[in-house]
């Protein structure tokens, strides 16, 4: 029997030719990040959304959130020029913390906030081969904090990177948005490219409560060398570096007020990383492979001074026997973490390292041959915070037809805490004696006077667990195609905040007050303290589903169509609030279409339809329009149209989660120059 399974080292490194908008949903398109191994696409037992090299092209995005908004079912929020907010199949926030987001499979997680800085997260988009979206849980084999769903970003083989690329970008919110690579052949082993890129953008136009500050100034270089000594042996080494200076407004307490205070300031920070990988094929029906990774990130601002550091190693075997398919394999991280008390953080437990080691086995079974497969599996993983945790799964596929595919999963995923949840405590914005006492004394001095509060980290705070229901089909016709997905999951140990204002410790200060010590009541209340725990005790469900249509009349012309409902709902204990997102509902219309004009010319548009009540802003509605011309074999233009027709309007204002003060995104236009050598 051939081999059919290949490692994702295999993928990242292979070429899939015309992988494009109609062929989304066709079944020739092979991933890898559902079982991880190599699989059609159309016949995967779960929500998974392919973003194609040639979409990502075609779309004008500059950056790997502006292509993610072109996914259905995914939530991309712009908080300002800078920053983000994504996730899926919940709420979304500016440190989501349940999606796993991966650049060819190397975790771009930081156990600080369990979440991505995706203001620096900078991968030349023309070096990407697709962006792999799963809506739903990937615990099972990516590893814990990928409960809502996981984002890998494979890049190119540099084979396919020969030569020389440039482009050049300015606009009505960019200054220069600039891009060179070079890439050449290693004898007759291998290949390889470099590359370099420089912004500078501007600030938005107009500010929620203060003048807009999310100025860029970001610059990166990398590289990345293929090689393959014999057909049994290849691999890849790769790595980069990006510098980010990002002007950001904030809202924090920093002095004796206790009270929030709007400020300015900028973030800088330092993101690097290396990995290697090498892969053996055993036989023809076994392979295995090894990878070795290294990140670090350091950032500085008001908030939060850290530098984190980790240190990966995954092993994986796939092989095959008879019916049976089986996956198994190894990791192990070591992370350092460096952290500083700001202005109003700092940690009690003083964590320096955490290391997570555990593996994961799967396993298909063709019950009925071409028909009928079952899929078994589970990881096991042992981290600092919360010791052992268990990820089983199971998954149905039914074939009935060639062109038709009904699938079902049962699975269980894991978030393990943040160390901002586990040991951290900060300032928050302080509460009135008012608010707090159940009388008022009149006395506007004291009435009015904010105590200090903090939100404190719990080391009794338990992973949350999430158990998912999943039902999906696919269709596939000539010229259109049909993914229907449904989920349901209720998770547990979902952290909240218990609110205890401990009333009994104002007994002194009232006593004072009553007495008529009014300066002594007053300097009374400034010993005094809230203090809010997070703790894991609420429940919380989730459920909806997406549909996508997509729609090939012709050679020239292809659309796309899709819809996403989803509703998110606590049940909170006594004395509790939640922590991350609010009860709400979430729904998405999503209409593309890319149209070929003659040999030369390309116009791609993107329909957007936002309506949820989650984000505290107006529902809208936006068009992304690019017209792409080859102008020559080696020359291109293009013109890109974001935001349009939504005005300056807000994507997101829930300050319940975050330091961070949205501005207003506005309609923009992008003039680009491309040069392919």
């Amino acid at each position: 029997m051939p081999l059919v399974i290949l490692s994702p080292m295999t993928y990242a490194a292979g070429s899939l030719d015309d992988l494009d908008l109609e062929s989304l949903m066709a079944m020739d398109i092979q991933v890898t990040s559902a079982m991880k191994r190599s699989q059609s696409a159309f016949d995967t037992a779960t929500s998974i959304y392919v973003l194609s090299k040639e979409r990502i092209t075609h779309s004008g995005a500059t950056s790997i959130p502006e292509a993610l908004k072109m996914v259905p079912g995914l939530v991309v929020r712009q908080l300002d020029n800078n920053q983000w907010a994504i996730s899926a199949r919940g709420v979304a926030s500016r440190f989501s913390s349940k999606m796993l987001v991966m650049i060819d499979g190397q975790s771009l997680y930081t156990p600080q906030f369990s979440a991505v800085y995706w203001e620096t997260l900078n991968v030349p988009l023309y070096d990407i081969e697709r962006i792999e979206v799963i809506r739903g849980q990937g615990g099972q084999l990516w590893s814990s904090n990928a409960n809502n769903g996981v984002i890998n970003i494979i890049t190119k083989n540099s084979l396919d990177t020969r030569g020389l690329y440039a482009d050049a970008a300015s606009g009505s919110q960019v200054n220069i948005d600039a891009n060179i690579r070079y890439g050449n052949d290693i004898s007759d082993i291998g290949s390889y490219r470099v590359y370099g890129h420089v912004k500078d953008g501007d600030a938005s136009e107009k500010g929620l409560v203060l003048e807009p500050n999310d100025v860029t100034q970001q610059y990166s270089f990398g590289g990345r060398m293929d090689f393959s000594t014999s057909d049994h042996w290849s691999g890849f080494v790769q790595g980069d570096i990006t510098e980010s200076k990002l002007g950001q407004n904030y809202r924090g307490v920093i002095d004796d007020t206790n009270r929030n205070i709007t400020f300015t300031d900028k973030l800088e920070r330092t993101d690097s990383r290396v990995m290697a990988r090498l892969e053996n094929r055993m036989s023809d029906s076994a392979n295995q492979m090894l990878q070795v990774s290294w990140l670090n990130q350091s950032g500085s601002q008001t908030y939060l001074q850290e530098e984190f550091e980790s240190f990966d190693v995954d092993y994986q075997m796939n092989f095959i026997y008879q019916a049976l398919q089986l996956d198994w394999g190894l990791n192990y991280r070591y992370s350092t973490i460096s952290f500083e008390d700001s202005l109003f953080l700092h940690s009690d437990k003083e964590f320096d390292n955490l290391q997570q080691y555990g593996g994961f086995i799967q396993a298909q079974f063709a019950l009925i041959p071409e028909e009928l497969d079952l899929v078994l599996g589970t990881r096991a993983e042992h981290n600092d915070l919360t010791d052992w945790e268990y990820q089983p799964l199971a998954r149905l596929l039914w074939k009935p037809q060639e062109n038709q595919v009904l699938w079902s999963a049962v699975s269980q995923s894991v978030r393990i805490p943040s160390l901002i949840e586990f040991n951290d405590n900060y300032a928050i914005n302080g509460q009135k004696v008012s608010e707090v006492l159940p009388f008022s004394t009149g006395i506007e001095a004291i009435d009015e006077y904010h105590i200090k509060t903090y939100l404190n980290g719990n080391d009794d705070v338990e992973a949350e667990t999430s158990l998912s229901y999943e039902l999906g089909y696919r269709l596939s016709q000539q010229s259109w195609n049909l993914d229907v997905s449904l989920y349901h999951t209720e998770a547990e140990d979902v952290a909240v905040i218990d609110i205890n204002p401990n009333v009994e410790q104002f007994y002194p200060a009232l006593a004072l007050f009553q007495s008529g010590q009014l300066q002594q009541a007053l300097q009374a209340l400034t010993q005094t303290t809230i203090q809010f725990d997070i703790v894991s005790t609420a429940d919380l469900t989730t459920q909806g589903g997406d549909i996508v249509l997509s729609w090939v009349p012709a050679d020239m012309f292809n659309a796309e169509l899709g819809y996403s409902y989803n509703t998110f709902e606590y049940d909170l204990p006594e004395n509790t609030f939640p922590a991350i997102g609010r009860d709400s509902t979430t729904r998405q219309i999503f209409a593309k279409a890319d149209v070929h004009l003659f040999d030369s010319h390309n116009i791609f548009a993107t329909v957007r339809v936002e309506n949820s009540d989650a984000y505290l802003t107006e529902n809208y509605t936006l068009l992304d329009l690019t017209w792409n011309w080859a102008v020559s074999q080696h020359w291109g233009v293009s013109v890109t149209g974001k935001n349009l027709f939504a005005g300056s309007h807000l994507e997101y204002a829930n300050r319940q989660e975050t330091y961070t003060i949205p501005n207003y995104i506005d309609e923009s236009v992008l003039f680009k120059v491309t040069a392919n050598f």
